[in-house]
């Protein structure tokens, strides 16, 4: 299944959702969409495209940057000025070992980002769709299923997770973040 299958796929569950015709795994209007690693540029194309024709059928969309979520925490975070971000992580990481690191921002940031992402969305509309794009700026420190885990129940709204990985669970076909990992409520849409 390439491209066009899988958002052809993506596109008639999330209206059908919308419209009430179909009813997502456990209830969960989650759609996590798998696909290569190396594909992640013509993916922020397919996102994009289908944003345009959610939009174009008069539904409420929002795309949102997994990275520009994760730099504005990190700044918060670490108290530091945006222009300094990259600075400060190369003194954390040359103070403490990459591992430790990595633990450190594990424990706190699945929370943190959840809690920007509301921010950044404020009150949305019924029947909105969240597109959440550049899933693999979050590794090593957050697994997609921490945040999604906390969006649960507290966001009413359809969310799109782009998912740059052939199987669940290798975000990037890498080893997990944290033992904390294992959330797979709502549905799965693969590459083949």
């Amino acid at each position: 299944m390439g491209w066009l299958e899988v958002m052809r796929k993506l596109e008639d569950k999330v209206t059908a959702t919308l419209r009430g015709h179909y009813h997502p795994l456990d209830g969960v209007p989650f759609f996590r969409v798998q696909y290569p690693p190396q594909q992640e540029h013509k993916a922020l194309l397919e996102f994009r495209s289908l944003a345009q024709r959610l939009r174009q059928a008069g539904w409420h969309v929002e795309s949102i940057s997994l990275t520009e979520v994760l730099r504005e925490t990190l700044i918060e975070m670490l108290n530091c000025p945006p222009k300094k971000l990259r600075e400060r992580l190369e003194e954390l990481e040359t103070e403490r070992e990459r591992h430790e690191l990595q633990t450190m921002l594990s424990e706190h940031l699945p929370e943190r980002l959840a809690e920007k992402l509301f921010e950044k969305l404020g009150e949305l509309p019924q029947n909105s769709i969240i597109i959440l794009l550049r899933t693999g700026a979050l590794f090593p420190f957050v697994r997609p299923s921490a945040l999604l885990s906390r969006l649960e129940g507290r966001i009413n709204c359809i969310v799109i997770l782009a998912y740059p990985g052939m199987t669940l669970g290798e975000l990037l076909e890498a080893p997990p973040a944290s033992l904390h990992s294992g959330y797979y409520r709502g549905e799965t849409i693969c590459w083949e």
